[in-house]
Protein backbone atom coordinates (compact mmCIF):
# COMPACT_ATOMS: atom_id res chain seq x y z
CA UNK A 1 0.00 0.00 0.00
CA UNK A 2 2.78 2.46 0.90
CA UNK A 3 4.51 1.67 -2.35
CA UNK A 4 1.58 3.11 -4.24
CA UNK A 5 2.22 6.52 -2.64
CA UNK A 6 5.93 6.56 -3.40
CA UNK A 7 6.69 9.14 -6.15
CA UNK A 8 7.73 7.57 -9.43
CA UNK A 9 11.29 8.53 -10.43
CA UNK A 10 11.52 10.66 -13.52
CA UNK A 11 14.31 11.22 -15.93
CA UNK A 12 17.17 13.33 -14.52
CA UNK A 13 15.70 12.97 -11.03
CA UNK A 14 12.71 15.25 -11.68
CA UNK A 15 9.60 14.98 -9.51
CA UNK A 16 6.08 14.82 -10.94
CA UNK A 17 4.69 18.19 -12.00
CA UNK A 18 1.85 17.95 -9.48
CA UNK A 19 4.36 18.16 -6.62
CA UNK A 20 5.56 21.57 -7.78
CA UNK A 21 2.01 22.90 -7.64
CA UNK A 22 1.84 22.43 -3.89
CA UNK A 23 5.42 23.40 -3.10
CA UNK A 24 5.52 26.76 -1.30
CA UNK A 25 7.73 29.27 -3.15
CA UNK A 26 10.98 29.86 -1.32
CA UNK A 27 12.05 33.44 -0.69
CA UNK A 28 15.67 34.35 -1.09
CA UNK A 29 17.71 32.89 1.72
CA UNK A 30 15.06 30.24 2.41
CA UNK A 31 16.66 26.86 2.89
CA UNK A 32 15.60 23.28 2.27
CA UNK A 33 15.30 22.79 6.00
CA UNK A 34 12.72 25.59 6.20
CA UNK A 35 10.81 24.14 3.26
CA UNK A 36 10.49 20.84 5.12
CA UNK A 37 9.33 22.59 8.27
CA UNK A 38 12.61 22.20 10.14
CA UNK A 39 15.02 24.94 11.09
CA UNK A 40 18.73 24.89 11.54
CA UNK A 41 20.92 27.39 13.32
CA UNK A 42 22.17 28.69 9.97
CA UNK A 43 18.60 29.27 8.74
CA UNK A 44 17.81 31.31 11.85
CA UNK A 45 20.88 33.52 11.79
CA UNK A 46 18.85 36.67 12.53
CA UNK A 47 20.03 38.55 9.45
CA UNK A 48 18.07 41.43 8.00
CA UNK A 49 17.12 40.67 4.42
CA UNK A 50 18.20 42.89 1.57
CA UNK A 51 14.63 43.95 0.77
CA UNK A 52 14.06 45.08 4.37
CA UNK A 53 17.44 46.80 4.42
CA UNK A 54 16.77 48.98 1.37
CA UNK A 55 13.09 49.54 2.13
CA UNK A 56 14.14 51.02 5.47
CA UNK A 57 16.25 53.61 3.67
CA UNK A 58 13.31 54.52 1.44
CA UNK A 59 11.02 54.96 4.45
CA UNK A 60 13.66 57.09 6.20
CA UNK A 61 13.86 59.34 3.14
CA UNK A 62 10.08 59.75 3.16
CA UNK A 63 9.84 60.53 6.87
CA UNK A 64 12.55 63.21 7.08
CA UNK A 65 10.59 65.80 5.05
CA UNK A 66 7.52 65.02 7.17
CA UNK A 67 9.56 65.80 10.29
CA UNK A 68 10.85 69.05 8.80
CA UNK A 69 7.43 70.30 7.67
CA UNK A 70 5.20 69.14 10.51
CA UNK A 71 7.47 69.49 13.52
CA UNK A 72 9.71 72.25 12.16
CA UNK A 73 7.11 74.42 10.37
CA UNK A 74 3.72 73.53 11.89
CA UNK A 75 2.10 76.82 10.83
CA UNK A 76 2.71 76.12 7.11
CA UNK A 77 0.61 73.00 6.60
CA UNK A 78 -1.89 74.87 4.37
CA UNK A 79 0.80 75.27 1.72
CA UNK A 80 3.17 72.41 2.49
CA UNK A 81 1.07 69.44 3.63
CA UNK A 82 -1.70 67.20 2.30
CA UNK A 83 -4.32 69.09 4.33
CA UNK A 84 -4.42 72.12 6.60
CA UNK A 85 -3.81 71.16 10.22
CA UNK A 86 -4.57 73.42 13.17
CA UNK A 87 -3.55 74.25 15.84
CA UNK A 88 0.26 73.88 15.77
CA UNK A 89 0.27 71.22 18.48
CA UNK A 90 -1.31 68.67 16.14
CA UNK A 91 1.28 68.86 13.32
CA UNK A 92 3.96 68.91 16.01
CA UNK A 93 2.51 65.67 17.41
CA UNK A 94 2.52 64.11 13.96
CA UNK A 95 6.00 65.39 13.23
CA UNK A 96 7.34 63.91 16.46
CA UNK A 97 5.94 60.52 15.46
CA UNK A 98 7.43 60.75 11.99
CA UNK A 99 10.75 61.98 13.39
CA UNK A 100 10.95 59.01 15.74
CA UNK A 101 10.07 56.78 12.78
CA UNK A 102 12.90 58.32 10.75
CA UNK A 103 15.35 57.49 13.54
CA UNK A 104 13.99 53.95 13.76
CA UNK A 105 14.24 53.20 10.05
CA UNK A 106 17.69 54.74 9.76
CA UNK A 107 18.90 52.48 12.55
CA UNK A 108 17.17 49.54 10.86
CA UNK A 109 18.94 50.34 7.59
CA UNK A 110 22.29 50.37 9.42
CA UNK A 111 21.60 47.13 11.30
CA UNK A 112 22.58 43.61 10.32
CA UNK A 113 20.03 41.97 12.60
CA UNK A 114 16.28 41.92 12.12
CA UNK A 115 14.86 41.22 15.56
CA UNK A 116 15.79 44.63 17.08
CA UNK A 117 13.44 46.17 14.52
CA UNK A 118 10.76 43.47 14.29
CA UNK A 119 8.20 45.03 16.66
CA UNK A 120 8.62 48.45 15.09
CA UNK A 121 8.22 47.19 11.53
CA UNK A 122 5.00 45.33 12.34
CA UNK A 123 3.77 48.40 14.22
CA UNK A 124 4.51 50.58 11.18
CA UNK A 125 2.40 48.30 8.96
CA UNK A 126 -0.48 48.44 11.46
CA UNK A 127 -0.17 52.23 11.71
CA UNK A 128 -0.17 52.63 7.92
CA UNK A 129 -3.34 50.55 7.61
CA UNK A 130 -5.14 52.77 10.13
CA UNK A 131 -3.91 55.91 8.38
CA UNK A 132 -5.27 54.60 5.08
CA UNK A 133 -8.66 54.04 6.70
CA UNK A 134 -8.61 57.56 8.19
CA UNK A 135 -7.69 59.01 4.79
CA UNK A 136 -10.60 57.24 3.09
CA UNK A 137 -13.09 58.32 5.77
CA UNK A 138 -12.00 61.96 5.58
CA UNK A 139 -11.12 62.16 1.89
CA UNK A 140 -12.91 65.51 1.55
CA UNK A 141 -10.48 67.16 4.01
CA UNK A 142 -7.44 66.72 1.75
CA UNK A 143 -6.27 69.22 -0.85
CA UNK A 144 -6.45 66.68 -3.76
CA UNK A 145 -3.45 68.35 -5.36
CA UNK A 146 -5.13 71.78 -5.45
CA UNK A 147 -2.37 73.46 -3.47
CA UNK A 148 1.07 75.01 -3.92
CA UNK A 149 3.63 72.62 -5.39
CA UNK A 150 4.91 71.20 -2.10
CA UNK A 151 1.42 70.66 -0.72
CA UNK A 152 0.29 68.98 -3.94
CA UNK A 153 3.32 66.69 -4.00
CA UNK A 154 2.77 65.78 -0.36
CA UNK A 155 -0.86 64.89 -1.08
CA UNK A 156 0.03 62.50 -3.89
CA UNK A 157 2.88 61.10 -1.85
CA UNK A 158 0.59 60.64 1.18
CA UNK A 159 -1.98 58.72 -0.84
CA UNK A 160 0.62 56.56 -2.57
CA UNK A 161 2.51 55.75 0.60
CA UNK A 162 -0.56 54.73 2.59
CA UNK A 163 -1.97 52.61 -0.23
CA UNK A 164 1.28 50.68 -0.69
CA UNK A 165 2.93 50.56 2.73
CA UNK A 166 0.44 48.47 4.77
CA UNK A 167 0.89 45.48 2.45
CA UNK A 168 4.56 45.97 1.58
CA UNK A 169 5.77 46.61 5.13
CA UNK A 170 3.75 43.70 6.51
CA UNK A 171 5.17 41.44 3.79
CA UNK A 172 8.72 42.51 4.68
CA UNK A 173 8.08 41.76 8.35
CA UNK A 174 6.50 38.38 7.57
CA UNK A 175 9.34 37.32 5.29
CA UNK A 176 12.16 38.55 7.51
CA UNK A 177 10.77 37.09 10.74
CA UNK A 178 11.74 33.63 9.48
CA UNK A 179 15.40 34.47 10.11
CA UNK A 180 14.83 35.10 13.82
CA UNK A 181 15.08 32.15 16.20
CA UNK A 182 13.44 34.13 19.00
CA UNK A 183 15.98 32.77 21.47
CA UNK A 184 18.43 34.92 23.45
CA UNK A 185 22.11 34.49 22.81
CA UNK A 186 24.28 33.11 25.63
CA UNK A 187 24.88 35.85 28.17
CA UNK A 188 22.36 38.22 26.59
CA UNK A 189 20.56 40.66 28.88
CA UNK A 190 17.04 39.47 29.71
CA UNK A 191 14.16 41.84 30.42
CA UNK A 192 12.58 41.11 33.84
CA UNK A 193 9.08 39.64 33.95
CA UNK A 194 7.82 42.71 35.81
CA UNK A 195 8.85 44.94 32.91
CA UNK A 196 7.13 42.61 30.45
CA UNK A 197 3.93 42.94 32.48
CA UNK A 198 4.28 46.73 32.52
CA UNK A 199 4.59 46.68 28.73
CA UNK A 200 1.34 44.72 28.54
CA UNK A 201 -0.34 47.33 30.73
CA UNK A 202 0.97 50.13 28.49
CA UNK A 203 -0.32 48.25 25.44
CA UNK A 204 -3.78 47.86 26.99
CA UNK A 205 -3.96 51.54 27.88
CA UNK A 206 -2.77 52.59 24.42
CA UNK A 207 -5.38 50.39 22.71
CA UNK A 208 -8.17 51.83 24.85
CA UNK A 209 -7.07 55.40 24.09
CA UNK A 210 -6.63 54.60 20.40
CA UNK A 211 -10.12 53.12 20.32
CA UNK A 212 -11.60 56.35 21.66
CA UNK A 213 -9.60 58.53 19.24
CA UNK A 214 -10.41 56.38 16.23
CA UNK A 215 -13.89 55.01 16.89
CA UNK A 216 -15.40 57.88 18.91
CA UNK A 217 -13.61 61.02 17.66
CA UNK A 218 -16.33 63.40 18.82
CA UNK A 219 -15.92 62.18 22.40
CA UNK A 220 -12.15 62.56 22.09
CA UNK A 221 -12.58 66.10 20.77
CA UNK A 222 -14.71 67.02 23.79
CA UNK A 223 -12.08 66.01 26.36
CA UNK A 224 -8.71 66.46 24.63
CA UNK A 225 -6.60 69.40 25.89
CA UNK A 226 -6.14 71.03 22.47
CA UNK A 227 -8.44 71.41 19.49
CA UNK A 228 -8.95 68.36 17.27
CA UNK A 229 -11.06 67.49 14.26
CA UNK A 230 -12.44 64.00 13.51
CA UNK A 231 -9.54 63.48 11.07
CA UNK A 232 -6.80 64.57 13.45
CA UNK A 233 -8.42 62.56 16.23
CA UNK A 234 -8.15 59.42 14.09
CA UNK A 235 -4.58 60.30 13.14
CA UNK A 236 -3.65 60.61 16.82
CA UNK A 237 -5.43 57.31 17.39
CA UNK A 238 -3.31 55.67 14.69
CA UNK A 239 -0.10 56.80 16.38
CA UNK A 240 -1.40 55.68 19.75
CA UNK A 241 -2.37 52.26 18.40
CA UNK A 242 1.13 51.92 16.98
CA UNK A 243 2.53 52.45 20.47
CA UNK A 244 0.17 49.76 21.75
CA UNK A 245 1.26 47.28 19.11
CA UNK A 246 4.92 47.93 19.83
CA UNK A 247 4.46 47.54 23.57
CA UNK A 248 2.45 44.34 23.14
CA UNK A 249 5.03 42.72 20.88
CA UNK A 250 7.85 43.72 23.22
CA UNK A 251 6.00 42.15 26.13
CA UNK A 252 6.28 38.83 24.30
CA UNK A 253 10.06 39.07 23.79
CA UNK A 254 12.39 38.90 26.79
CA UNK A 255 15.56 39.80 24.87
CA UNK A 256 16.88 43.27 25.65
CA UNK A 257 18.31 43.37 22.13
CA UNK A 258 14.70 43.26 20.86
CA UNK A 259 13.75 46.15 23.14
CA UNK A 260 16.72 48.48 22.83
CA UNK A 261 15.95 50.21 19.53
CA UNK A 262 12.23 50.54 20.30
CA UNK A 263 13.02 52.15 23.67
CA UNK A 264 15.38 54.58 21.92
CA UNK A 265 12.64 55.37 19.39
CA UNK A 266 10.10 56.05 22.14
CA UNK A 267 12.62 58.36 23.80
CA UNK A 268 13.13 60.31 20.58
CA UNK A 269 9.35 60.68 20.17
CA UNK A 270 8.72 61.83 23.73
CA UNK A 271 11.58 64.35 23.67
CA UNK A 272 10.24 65.84 20.42
CA UNK A 273 6.75 65.94 21.93
CA UNK A 274 7.97 67.69 25.09
CA UNK A 275 9.90 70.32 23.12
CA UNK A 276 6.85 70.76 20.91
CA UNK A 277 4.59 71.21 23.94
CA UNK A 278 6.82 74.03 25.17
CA UNK A 279 6.87 75.68 21.73
CA UNK A 280 3.08 75.57 21.35
CA UNK A 281 2.02 75.90 24.99
CA UNK A 282 -0.61 78.51 24.08
CA UNK A 283 -2.53 75.84 22.15
CA UNK A 284 -3.27 73.93 25.35
CA UNK A 285 -6.43 74.42 27.34
CA UNK A 286 -4.74 75.16 30.66
CA UNK A 287 -8.03 74.68 32.46
CA UNK A 288 -8.18 71.06 31.33
CA UNK A 289 -6.56 68.55 33.68
CA UNK A 290 -5.55 66.43 30.69
CA UNK A 291 -3.06 69.15 29.74
CA UNK A 292 -1.02 68.36 32.82
CA UNK A 293 -1.60 64.62 32.58
CA UNK A 294 -0.33 64.70 28.99
CA UNK A 295 2.82 66.69 29.74
CA UNK A 296 3.40 64.88 33.04
CA UNK A 297 2.93 61.54 31.32
CA UNK A 298 5.63 62.42 28.79
CA UNK A 299 8.04 63.40 31.58
CA UNK A 300 7.31 60.29 33.64
CA UNK A 301 7.55 58.12 30.54
CA UNK A 302 10.95 59.58 29.68
CA UNK A 303 12.25 58.98 33.19
CA UNK A 304 10.96 55.40 33.22
CA UNK A 305 12.49 54.65 29.83
CA UNK A 306 15.82 56.18 30.82
CA UNK A 307 15.91 54.15 34.05
CA UNK A 308 15.08 50.97 32.15
CA UNK A 309 17.70 51.73 29.51
CA UNK A 310 20.35 52.37 32.15
CA UNK A 311 19.51 49.21 34.09
CA UNK A 312 19.44 46.96 31.04
CA UNK A 313 22.60 48.49 29.57
CA UNK A 314 24.43 47.66 32.80
CA UNK A 315 23.10 44.13 32.69
CA UNK A 316 24.16 43.79 29.05
CA UNK A 317 27.66 44.97 29.93
CA UNK A 318 27.90 42.34 32.66
CA UNK A 319 26.48 39.65 30.39
CA UNK A 320 24.19 38.25 33.07
CA UNK A 321 20.56 37.15 33.18
CA UNK A 322 17.72 39.26 34.49
CA UNK A 323 18.21 41.17 37.73
CA UNK A 324 16.47 39.61 40.73
CA UNK A 325 12.79 40.49 41.17
CA UNK A 326 11.84 42.27 44.38
CA UNK A 327 9.56 40.23 46.59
Amino acid sequence: MLGVLRPVPHEHGEQPAVASIFRRPRPRGYSSAEAMGTQTTDDRDGRILRATHWASLVVFAILVPALVILWGMPARTADAWAWTIEPDLTPIFLGAGYGAGAYFFLRTFLSRQFHPSAAGIFGAAFFAALMLIATIIHWDRFNHGDAPLIGALVFYGWVGVYIVSPIVVLALWWRNRRTDSGEPLPGEAIVPASVLRMAQAVAAGAFVAAGVFFLAPNEAIDVWPWDLTPLTSRVLGSFTAQVGVGALLLSLDRRWSAWKLIVQTFLVATVLLLIGAIRAWDDFDTGNVLTYLYVGGLVVGDIALLLLYRSMSRQAAIGAGPPPERS
